[in-house]
């Protein structure tokens, strides 16, 4: 019999116009002032103002920093938390994409502590005991920030640091899927296959459980279905929401199971070039899953995954279930341009670096520095999209 663990869920607010129910959470959670940590296009497009509209209605004081714009870096990280202790943040709001929410759940868990974020990097300490009360709010669906416990922040040498523990969980969630309908149509497909991965590969992984495999199967028969229409028609609000509700559902498979060579090669790659994570994730899964299923170890929850997704139930044809799937999102087999310098031997050493080595060593079968070597070679001999 198996031994596992199963984590914890934060309570999840569900439905089109559910922002509105910000005001009443956070008084809940223990009141203003509120620290809203926010992408910087959510400010400019208004998204962020009626947030803070709420909150003033209500009387809760706010301090809105909505200053995301890619992967967080660590030094941000620590101005956040400065912000946080200036205003005596009683609540910390993450609204955004998977960046926002990463950046959000790291300043509510350190903040109070007053050290350097870096020296909680990759659990080499553990997380604070007296973080602040956080809820999130996603307004891309993809990265299933919303219920994890993990944070991906980067060092100013571009490299990429995990933070991870208990102390990350939001204490809320607000899944408004009518801040999703902005999206274009390429990040819709880019952030849902990211779903799409954290879905396969926490339901395929060395440390798959049962709570691995309930969450990302039926992730995968949702977004499957769905996110292609949703990249199709993005205002259908109804499909919007099919995918925010899959991707919070995949989150919980990478929750419980982490990820493996789809997530090792992405962020290897994307420490060395600016490609978004979520094409980076789905190029790399459709290069090495045919590696994968060659080898017998995982085949039956290949197979499973396989027939989630349309497939038929076998390992064998699960490349062939995710390429249709993929390029039913529109999402071409080439790397963009700015991957035109990276070389094999560089992506390789990344793969192995430290934070990236225990995605690979989570594949059903071992993966060996040779493997790395072939599979960043695989990777790197895909196309280089057209310049436009």
């Amino acid at each position: 019999m198996q031994t596992f663990n199963m984590g914890r869920v934060p309570p999840v607010t569900f439905g089109a116009g559910r922002i509105a129910k910000v005001p009443d959470i956070v008084s809940e959670l223990g009141g203003g002032p509120v620290l809203v940590i926010a992408d910087a296009f959510l400010a400019q497009i208004g998204v962020t103002e009626r947030l803070t509209e709420d909150l003033t209605e209500r009387g809760l004081g706010y301090e809105l920093a909505a200053c995301i714009e890619g992967e967080p870096k660590d030094t941000l990280i620590d101005d956040l938390c400065a912000r946080a202790r200036s205003v005596g943040a009683n609540t910390v709001i993450g609204i955004g994409g998977g960046a926002a929410m990463d950046a959000a759940k790291l300043v509510a868990a350190i903040a109070r502590a007053n050290e350097p974020c870096r020296e909680f990097a990759l659990a080499v300490r553990p997380l604070p005991s007296n973080g602040i009360p956080a809820i999130a709010i996603p307004t891309t669906a993809g990265t299933g920030s919303e219920v994890t416990r993990t944070s991906v922040v980067s060092t100013p040498e571009g490299s990429k640091n995990w933070y991870w523990g208990e102390n990350l969980m939001f204490s809320q969630a607000i899944l408004d899927p009518e801040l999703t309908v902005s999206l274009p149509p390429h990040l819709t497909a880019w952030t849902g296959i990211d779903a799409v991965a954290h879905a396969l590969e926490g339901s395929t992984a060395r440390t798959t459980s049962p709570a691995g495999r309930l969450y990302g199967l039926e992730a995968l028969r949702i977004l499957s279905d769905a996110l292609p229409k949703a990249v199709a028609n993005g205002s259908d609000v109804e499909l919007r929401g099919r995918v925010l509700w899959g991707s919070m559902i995949a989150g919980l498979a990478l929750h419980n199971c982490n990820t493996h060579m789809g997530h090792n090669i992405s962020h290897a790659l994307g420490s060395l070039s600016r490609i978004h994570h979520g094409l980076a994730t789905g190029l790399a899964l459709e290069v090495t899953l045919p590696w994968l299923v060659a080898r017998d170890d995982g085949a039956a929850l290949y197979a499973s995954a396989s027939e989630a997704i349309g497939g038929n139930r076998t390992a064998g044809d699960l490349p062939k279930a995710f390429e249709s799937l993929i390029r039913s999102c529109e999402i071409a087999r080439a790397l963009p341009q700015v991957c035109a310098g990276v070389s094999a031997d560089a992506l390789a050493l990344a793969m192995k670096n430290p934070a990236n080595r225990p995605m690979s060593q989570n594949s059903a079968c071992v993966v060996e520095d040779s493997d790395l070597d072939e599979m960043a070679s695989m990777m790197l001999a895909l196309p280089l999209e057209q310049a436009a």
